[in-house]
């Protein structure tokens, strides 16, 4: 996703979060098993389900709006009923494409069911190799604010005062990540323009080529301002128990990811998408971010073969429609009810035609054939040059909640394919 459409109003609509929560609370009764933390494989589907009139007009309809025609032959759509796992339609639903940022919902449920949606994750402090040298530890936190760090300088200022030191050296650990690489499938134009350099310490939203000189010279100022005279010394490794002078946790996690989903913030993504593999002991790098992405998605019943990021920036990503619309559906399982809470919730999931990446003000679910399902469907768009994702869900005229995805490659990513996705969208829905 670009920059431009990346960087959106944390403040969501009351009445969209509201009808987010009501359409969750109405399904989740008819849902089976116990609530459970961790998340689980899916489920098979119902074999006694029966299709509602609901199922077979949208199957019909989409029938004759999902065409090639419309879409092109690179295309990949299926609908679900998360009730009962059923699949309700699909074209070509088994193809693998390019997902765009759709991967980010991968990134999400990984993140979500490895960490669980309460953890925060905490930046340091820490006492360098002499008593006036500090070093400010980066812990992957994509959402590390300027507040935060300012407290941390404020705490390590009067622990240093304590000591009667009142001029310190700023040393930076980022060295959680590994140096910056760009990702199998990547182009070389994506970073600046696309994302920073992916690193383990970086204030949220400062988009700079070294996030850690950013992050650690601010630091370095609010010391300053704090009483303590300070440099900027470099990068260093701090001992595994050196002495914490200041910690800071900071958002949840579950706050982090509808940041990420809300915004398409692709710097998140990679954040988070390291940070799973580290958990799991694949590592940081490209290649164990992977391992673990995609043993922690076997491990629920939801195998991908073919991601090599976080974001979906890659162009060597595949997911197929299937595979996407069971990702969402997998959180409508009663027994993901708290690890996967924010893929089924207003505060994260954009909601058409209101917020995030589906507001009116990029053009969406605005069209004659879209706009009567503006606050009726919560996706994760996608978008690069020649590809286009949608995939969420929505509650249709059943009263039943139906999954969906629609993948569009070899096309111009324009505004007109992107309100085709739509259009399915409301399709799956009902009212159009």
């Amino acid at each position: 996703m670009p920059r431009s459409l990346r960087r959106l109003p944390r403040v969501l609509l009351a009445s969209a979060a509201a009808a987010g929560v009501a359409a969750t609370a109405g399904v989740a009764g008819a849902a089976t098993g116990s609530a459970a933390t961790g998340a689980t494989s899916t489920s098979r589907p119902d074999p006694a389900y029966v299709r509602t009139t609901a199922d077979t007009r949208l199957a019909s309809r989409l029938a004759t709006r999902a065409t090639a025609t419309r879409s092109g032959s690179a295309f990949s759509g299926a609908v679900m009923d998360a009730g009962s796992n059923t699949l309700l339609w699909s074209r070509n639903g088994d193809t693998a494409l390019m997902p765009a940022s759709t991967t980010k919902l991968v990134t999400a449920s990984n993140a979500l069911t490895t960490y669980g949606p309460a953890f925060r994750f905490t930046t340091t402090v820490k006492q360098g190799v002499a008593a006036n040298r500090v070093v400010l530890v980066g812990s992957g936190d994509p959402t590390l604010t300027s507040a935060a760090v300012d407290r941390l300088a404020s705490a390590t200022a009067t622990a240093l005062r304590g000591k009667g030191i009142t001029s310190a050296q700023v040393y930076a650990d980022d060295y959680l990540f590994p140096a910056p690489t760009l990702a199998y499938g990547w182009r070389s134009t994506y970073v600046p323009t696309d994302i920073t350099p992916v690193r383990a310490l970086v204030r949220s939203q400062h988009d700079v080529a070294d996030t850690t000189v950013d992050a650690a010279a601010y630091f370095r100022d609010r010391l300053k301002a704090h009483g303590v005279t300070a440099t900027y010394a470099g990068r260093t490794r701090a001992a595994s128990g050196a002495t914490v002078l200041a910690s800071s946790a900071g958002y949840r996690l579950d706050t982090i990811v509808g940041q990420m989903l809300m915004d398409s913030d692709n710097e998140h993504a990679e954040a988070l998408h390291k940070l799973v593999g580290l958990r799991l002991g694949t590592g940081a790098t490209w290649l164990g971010a992977a391992q673990a992405q995609r043993a922690r998605m076997a491990s629920r019943g939801l195998p991908v073969t073919a991601l090599y990021d976080g974001s979906g920036l890659s162009r060597a990503d595949r997911l197929t429609a299937v595979q996407l619309a069971r990702i969402v559906d997998a959180a409508f399982d009663a027994r993901n009810s708290t690890a996967l809470a924010p893929l089924r919730s207003a505060s994260a999931m954009p909601t058409a035609g209101k917020t995030g990446t589906l507001a009116a003000s990029y053009g969406r679910f605005v069209t004659a054939s879209s706009k009567c399902a503006v606050g009726k469907v919560w996706a994760k768009t996608g978008s690069l040059d020649d590809a286009a994702s949608l995939a969420g869900w929505t509650v249709g005229t059943d009263g039943r909640v139906k999954t969906f995805a629609f993948v569009v490659n070899g096309r111009k990513s324009t505004l007109t394919l992107k309100q085709d996705l739509d259009m399915l969208a409301a399709t799956v829905n009902g009212c159009y």
